[in-house]
């Protein structure tokens, strides 16, 4: 039987199997949602333990679940006024869950009853019993019928940014133009369902329009200038009382990091995926997902010329790739978790069936299949010693000998890791601050077979600034009131060259972290963010970016020596400012 046939009935059979005892489906809360944050600083002041928020996106009943914890903690009433605002309005926009899944308003009263207990403050979280029709005037657009429900908003965003730079390049104004919208939803016990599709129009250079050398999240595709890109999402889920399974585009994330993650990260456009997560208590969570990435190599034995008329067209194909991936996260004790994450990246053939056992150990499924592959292992720790503090870690391993790991000269330790802690209040109410350093080095994310790279659309898939970097990341939050807020970051940011891939086998290694530095770039960014009404936000920024460029690496860079690309040809200092208004994001 083919590997197609075995996928469709593997589909077929967990489609029965999870149709037969459906309780609540899913929705996925977006990975920019602010509510992540939230839950995180609930966590570290002590108010609920064991959340498990290291693997994103979470369902919107998962994060109802952990906000309606956190009111259980005795803790709670200690909450500032500002902190039961915000909490208040993550809950309101949670309101249709507390509708569906429980039929009546007990479980709002439950909630009021909670807040009236512990405190003296009083909130007003109630949902209408009765079904709702179409309100033009009013957004979102919501729909009750029975045991369905459907949200609609739209999404706009305007953004000018002007520039001021010693470099001509780099001097040019940008602006930005977004419209979309987003729609989500519940169809009875059965279907839950997420779309999101906006339009951009960017004008700006081809180094800002693709997004090069910044934690953004990247295009899918590089056009001419002040053109037009789009971005897409759209899932369909299933759920029982033991797991969910989620079918659609979509992107993940995995770990604690704020500067980017060195596993999983949100880095590269989304990309179609089949994903499981299973809860199988409040001290153990499993996430595994299958996905389908861009190669953007192309396959000439497929590709092909064909002559019409007096025009010849050139029809190209790309090869296949995909990536599995699960993780496993454990919370042995109330303050402490620790997880252990496979990301295996594979091609140019059709999707193999080992790859779709959840709970297969990759490392040993490769071996199966001949060493053809390219499997990197994730390690993450997260301790909360105090309630205004948590330290946290994160390790990638593409490539190790144990029995040598010490032995400078026999050696192959391709690892990245990341370090940093966030504290929650320590020096006066609302002020939150966090520091985190990343290093990468040489050689992480690469492999000797280009379709087996930890990449797609050519973006990588960890970590931002890729392999043979460090980046030291300072950032502090100050909440003005619940609508308004203030963040001030420092970056300190390191690239060094790639040499080519053959030397990455060299054993005893050649090259040692930072070969070949480029450049360092120091940032300054200063933001205000005010919500001006419900889903509309106004945001103000000023920026100071110094880049210093390694002169003795340009020639060479140029010459294609480093494989590398270098955009920095000279230093400079470049000033921004910036305004922008967002609905629905």
């Amino acid at each position: 039987m083919q590997p197609k046939r075995y996928l469709q009935l593997l589909f077929l059979l967990l489609f029965f199997v999870i149709n037969s005892f459906l309780t609540a489906q899913v929705v996925l809360v977006p990975l920019n949602d602010k509510v992540y944050d939230f839950l995180e600083e609930l966590e570290i002041k002590g108010l609920a333990s064991r959340y498990f928020i290291g693997s994103k996106p979470l369902s919107r009943k998962q994060v109802l679940d952990y906000l309606l914890k956190a009111a259980h903690s005795p803790n709670f009433k200690n909450l500032s006024q500002l902190e039961k605002n915000k909490y208040e309005k993550y809950l309101k926009k949670l309101s249709p869950e507390k509708k569906l899944w429980h039929g009546t308003d007990d479980f709002v009263n439950i909630g009021e009853e909670i807040f009236k207990k512990l405190t003296d403050y009083e909130i007003d979280i109630s949902v209408t019993k009765k079904d709702s029709a179409w309100h033009s005037y009013s957004l979102p657009f919501e729909f009750y019928r029975n045991k369905s429900y459907l949200q609609l908003n739209p999404i706009a965003k305007a953004k000018y940014v002007i520039n001021s730079s010693d470099s001509s390049y780099f001097d040019e104004n940008q602006s930005l133009l977004t419209g979309g919208g987003r729609i989500f939803g519940y169809l009875g016990d059965h279907i839950g369902f997420g779309f999101r599709a906006v339009n951009n129009r960017v004008d700006a250079n081809e180094f800002d329009f693709k997004k090069f050398d910044c934690n953004e999240q990247g295009i899918g595709s590089l056009v001419t200038r002040g053109t037009y890109y789009d971005e897409i999402d759209a899932y369909i889920s299933l759920s029982s009382e033991y797991a969910d399974l989620v079918l659609g585009k979509f992107s993940n994330y995995w770990g604690t990091g704020k500067s980017g993650s060195v596993t999983i990260s949100n880095r590269a456009p989304s990309y179609p995926q089949i994903m499981l997560r299973t809860g199988f208590s409040n001290w153990l969570n499993f996430v595994y997902f299958h996905g389908w990435l861009e190669s953007n190599l192309q396959d000439d034995s497929t590709s092909y010329t064909f002559q019409d008329g007096d025009q010849t067209f050139y029809r190209k194909f790309y090869k296949q790739k995909y990536i599995a991936a699960h993780r496993l996260e454990i919370a042995p004790w109330e303050n402490f978790k620790f997880a252990f994450s496979e990301m295996l990246y594979y091609g140019e053939t059709d999707p193999k069936m080992i790859y779709f056992i959840p709970v297969m150990f990759f490392w040993s499924a490769q071996h199966q299949t001949n060493d053809q592959d390219n499997e990197e292992l994730g390690f993450d720790v997260e301790w909360i010693p105090t309630d205004f503090c948590k330290l946290y870690g994160s390790m990638i391993i593409d490539d190790i000998r144990l029995t040598k790991i010490f032995d400078e000269d026999e050696s192959l330790n391709y690892l990245g890791y990341q370090v940093g802690t966030k504290l929650v209040e320590p020096l006066m109410p609302n002020l939150n601050m966090q520091i985190e350093y990343t290093h990468i080095n040489p050689w992480v994310y690469t492999h000797k077979f280009p379709i087996n790279r930890a990449t797609t659309d050519d973006y990588l898939m960890g970590f931002w600034s890729g392999q043979n970097s460090d980046n030291l990341f300072l950032e502090m939050n100050y909440d003005l009131d619940s609508r308004q807020n203030i963040s001030l970051a420092f970056s300190h940011y390191r690239k060094g060259a790639q040499d080519s891939t053959y030397k990455q086998y060299e054993c005893p290694p050649s090259e040692k972290f930072m070969f070949g530095h480029q450049y360092t770039r120091n940032s300054v960014n200063l933001q205000y963010t005010r919500e001006l009404f419900e889903y509309l936000t106004a945001s103000v920024g000023l920026k100071f970016q110094n880049i210093n460029v390694n002169e003795d690496n340009i020639e060479k860079a140029e010459q294609g020596i480093y494989v590398n690309p270098v955009y920095y040809k000279n230093d400079f200092d470049r000033y921004s400012a910036s305004i922008s208004f967002t609905y629905g994001l």
